[in-house]
């Protein structure tokens, strides 16, 4: 039963099993995740989350990410912590399962980390389980759900409840519940996208619930399904009629962990531009391109891309994000894609409008190849023609930021701190920023947020004053 096989594993994983590079990554996830949250939890959905969250029942169990530190219920501080995650577009990204697992697995880690005053080492260990659980199952299921099931809402669940279960100490027995309760409540459909609706930042928030729910019903004696994934009216048959099982346990403790080929985003928009986007910064170093000159833009590309974002009238504020031309031409009139260049006046700015009616966006057979190939590969090449009939061409297979062309800890710090600039002072954010890099030192993961306002005096000392 490859559901157990794979509890079993997950159960069994040791800080000391994780190579050096897992760990490191799993680090950079952390502090990307905490940033991009702090950054989505100032913009009106943060604020509608928040605003409903901060009416239920509290105790103070786990930190909220927003610059105030406020302490919440664990699954309270989970879910806003999730749902802004998920805001901006900017969480980090496993290509092969097509799943942000960082919003889904790190706000659950944490809440229940603090919760439960568990050590750096324990929460790192239980954010590599659930990064391998999802993105296992969302390559078992992927390409074929996609196009209704929002992955990452989908499997979220799964991810969510391995890593809390992990920190409450389940037995082999109690994972395998846990994991069974959280495929039941697995959920998130791809038509909000549609009318540009919030449902995105619900799914992340829900899963997290779902999983932590699943968690601690499993330490009560609570059982499920403990065949949840392969069973005959089990996950994966109900996802996609193409499923791929031997996905689930292929290479298990054998190849790279899951979070070793997980990617960030230097862009708030969806992760199948990323590559076309990129191609528009190489043109740009190499090439005096003035939009003005551009007479036409062919992006050849694969598939999947072309069925997400393919979007050459937006029909909302959000959709822009899912727009792979907007994404081209602001890129090209703007020379970056921040939040800010997908505000009303950027989207709606006559020359940008003129250079999308420019773009199309063609299926390239060889690249659809390379994708069938290697789902860690969403190609695009753009072939610019200008007036005058010059024409360039660039092709970018992993665009900056994947796992193949990497962000440093250079680019981790710079990405938080542009992030968090005027949510947090500089000073406090240097020092969160220093914890974070460091912390499978923390003997309790508690030490990493201050339990008031006053950021600075509530942080035990540092080792070191450099960030590493």
């Amino acid at each position: 039963m490859l559901t157990k096989q794979l509890s079993e594993f997950l159960h069994g994983l040791r800080y000391e099993d994780l190579p050096e590079q897992a760990v490191h990554q799993a680090k950079m996830c952390v502090e990307d995740l905490v940033g991009v949250a702090a950054a989505g939890s100032v913009r009106p959905q943060g604020r509608i989350w928040h605003s409903y969250i901060s009416s239920l029942p509290q105790r103070p169990e786990a930190a909220v990410w927003n610059g105030r530190w406020e302490a919440m219920l664990c699954e309270n501080a989970a879910a806003l912590n999730a749902a802004c995650a998920h805001v901006i577009d900017m969480d980090d990204v496993h290509n092969s399962s097509i799943t942000h697992l960082g919003a889904v697995t790190i706000p659950a880690a944490l809440a229940a980390g603090q919760k439960y005053h568990r050590s750096g080492r324990e929460v790192l260990t239980a954010i590599a389980a659930g990064y391998e659980l999802g993105a296992r199952i969302g390559e078992a299921i992927n390409p074929g759900s996609y196009h209704y099931w929002h992955t990452t809402g989908v499997v979220g669940s799964f991810a969510s409840a391995v890593a809390v279960g992990r920190l409450l100490r389940l037995t082999s027995e109690q994972l395998l519940n846990a994991i069974g309760s959280a495929g039941t409540q697995s959920a998130g459909l791809w038509q909000f996208i549609q009318d540009g609706a919030m449902s995105k930042t619900l799914h992340t928030a829900n899963a997290t619930l779902c999983g932590i729910r699943s968690a601690e019903l499993a330490a009560l004696g609570f059982t499920s399904a403990q065949d949840i994934l392969c069973g005959e009216r089990g996950f994966l048959g109900a996802m996609t009629g193409e499923a791929n099982p031997e996905a689930l346990v292929r290479d298990l403790g054998r190849g790279p962990f899951k979070i070793q080929t997980n990617s960030f985003k230097p862009y708030a928009c969806c992760r199948h531009t990323h590559a076309a986007n990129f191609c528009v910064e190489l043109l740009k170093r190499e090439y005096d391109i003035r939009p003005e000159q551009i007479a036409s833009i062919t992006d050849y590309t694969y598939q999947v891309a072309k069925d997400n974002v393919d979007a050459p009238a937006p029909a909302t504020p959000y959709g822009f994000k899912f727009s792979v031309q907007y994404c081209i031409a602001a890129e090209f009139l703007y020379g970056s894609l921040t939040e800010a260049e997908f505000s009303e006046d950027k989207t709606s700015a006559p020359e940008v409008r003129r250079l999308m009616d420019k773009i199309t966006v063609n299926v390239d057979p060889a690249l659809e190849g390379m994708y069938q190939a290697d789902r860690d590969r969403w190609p695009h090449r753009l072939e610019v023609e200008l007036s005058d009939g010059t024409r360039f061409v660039q092709q970018v297979e992993y665009p900056f930021g994947d796992f193949h062309n990497p962000f440093r800890w250079d680019d981790i710090h710079s990405k938080f701190f542009s992030l968090t600039e005027g949510l947090l002072p500089k000073g406090q954010a240097e020092e969160l920023a220093c914890r974070l890099a460091r912390l499978e030192e923390l003997e309790d993961v508690n030490q990493l947020f201050p339990a008031v306002p006053d950021c600075k005096s509530s942080f035990p000392p540092v080792k070191e004053s450099s960030i590493a």
